[in-house]
C-alpha cells in the first residue's frame, strides 16, 4: 500500500487511444509525480531476458542496457547513451533495477520525488510491473470499444500505426478489460484503481481528486491546467495524433461511433465486445445484424489469433517509414462513406 508522501511507482495503462496520455498529463502536472512519455520499457526488459538471460548474468545485463540506452525512445527523451548506461550500471542487475535507475534520471531532473510509467500496452504486463514493484499502484483507464475501434482505425493515428481491423481492436479491447479484472482482484484497491474515459470528461476534477486520494497525494489545481505547456511534454511521434492535449478536457471525441462511422462497423465491435461493453455501463447500439453478419462475427470468433500481437507502423519497419495503405475489414480509412470520420481524437491517448 502507497503511504501518504509516497514513491510508490504508478503505472497508466490502458487499450491505445482510450485517453492513457491524457491522464498521463495530467498526473504530470502533480507538483510530485513525473510520467515521461511512453518508452516501451517493460516489454523490452521482458524480450531481453527471454533473449540474453537473466539480468542477473552480467553479460545480459550489459547488452541490455547497451540497447536500452540506444534505443529511438530513449533517445527522444534527451538523455544520452553515456548517461542511461552510467545510472544503470550503479542500480541492481534486475529489470526492476534498470527500470528504476533509469527513472531515476526523470525524477533528478524534475525534481519531483515520485515517477510514473505510461505505455498502454503495459495491461498485459501489469502482473511483471507490480511483481517488480511491490508497493506499485496501478490506473486503468478503460474507452467505449467502438469509439476506441473508430480511433485506431482512422486518420491521423492509421496513418502510422496498422492495428488491424474492428474485430482486431475489439478482441484486443475485450482482453484488456478482462486483464484489468484479474488485476483488480489480485492487487486489491489499495494497488489498482480503474474508471471510465467518458467519466473523467464529463466530470474531470472530480475523478481527479478520486485519482488524488487512490494515489495518497494532495489535489492541485495545476493538474487541471496540464494543457498549458502540454506540447513540449510529447514525444515527436505523439504529437501528431495528440494535437487535442492542448486544450482542456473536453467531451467531443465521445461517442464518435454514433456519427462517423457506419452501422457495420459499430455491429462488428459490438459483436465481439458486446457483453464487456454493456457490464461497463455503455448503452448498446440497438442495431440488429444481418444473418450474414452474424455468421461473419462467429468466424472471426472462431479464428485463432495471437492478442498479444503487437502491430508495427504500417510499412514493416520504423515508425518514420512512408506509410502503406490499411487494409482490414470495412475500416473507416478504407474509402467509401468512412472516409469522412474527423481526423484529430487526441484526448483519447
Amino acid at each position: 500500500m502507497a503511504a501518504p508522501g509516497s514513491d510508490a511507482p504508478v503505472f497508466v495503462v490502458g487499450h491505445p487511444r482510450s485517453g492513457t496520455t491524457l491522464l498521463r498529463l495530467i498526473l504530470n502536472a502533480h507538483p510530485r509525480i513525473v510520467i515521461p512519455p511512453e518508452g516501451h520499457v517493460v516489454s523490452f526488459l521482458r524480450r531481453c531476458e527471454q533473449k540474453y538471460g537473466p539480468m542477473s548474468d552480467d553479460d545480459a545485463f550489459e547488452r541490455a542496457i547497451d540497447r536500452l540506452a540506444h534505443k529511438d525512445r530513449q533517445k527522444e527523451w534527451g538523455f544520452t547513451p553515456d548517461q542511461i548506461i552510467d545510472v544503470c550500471l550503479q542500480g541492481e542487475h534486475s529489470p526492476a533495477g534498470i527500470f528504476a535507475s533509469l527513472m531515476s534520471l526523470w525524477t533528478e531532473q524534475s525534481g519531483k520525488p515520485r515517477w510514473g510509467e505510461k505505455t498502454p500496452g503495459n495491461y498485459r504486463y501489469i502482473e511483471d510491473v507490480t511483481g517488480w514493484f511491490p508497493k506499485a499502484q496501478v490506473v486503468h483507464i478503460v474507452r467505449d470499444a467502438r469509439d476506441v475501434a473508430v480511433s485506431c482505425l482512422t486518420p491521423p493515428f492509421s496513418d502510422r500505426y496498422d492495428k488491424g481491423n474492428e474485430y482486431e481492436v475489439a478482441l484486443r479491447w475485450r482482453d484488456a478489460v478482462h486483464r484489468g479484472r484479474r488485476a483488480a482482484q489480485a492487487l486489491g484497491p489499495q494497488r489498482y484503481t480503474e474508471f471510465r474515459y467518458e467519466d473523467l470528461t464529463a466530470e474531470p476534477e472530480r475523478l481527479v481528486h478520486a485519482l488524488c486520494d487512490f494515489l495518497h497525494e494532495d489535489f492541485v489545481p495545476e493538474m487541471m491546467d496540464f494543457h498549458r505547456g502540454a506540447q513540449g511534454k510529447l514525444s515527436r511521434g505523439e504529437q501528431s495524433f495528440h494535437k487535442r492535449t492542448h486544450g482542456e478536457v473536453d467531451r467531443k471525441r465521445v461517442e464518435r461511433w454514433r456519427r462517423d462511422v457506419p452501422r457495420e462497423f459499430v455491429m462488428r465491435v459490438e459483436g465481439m465486445a458486446g457483453k464487456e461493453l454493456a457490464e461497463l455501463g455503455y448503452e448498446l447500439s440497438g442495431f440488429e445484424p444481418t444473418l450474414g453478419l452474424r455468421a461473419e462475427f462467429l468466424a472471426q470468433k472462431l479464428k485463432p489469433r495471437k492478442l498479444t500481437r503487437t502491430f508495427k507502423p504500417k510499412g514493416g519497419g520504423s515508425s518514420d517509414k512512408q506509410s502503406r495503405s490499411a487494409s482490414g475489414t470495412g475500416g473507416p480509412d478504407a474509402g467509401g462513406p468512412d472516409a469522412a470520420v474527423a481526423p484529430d481524437d487526441a484526448q483519447a491517448d
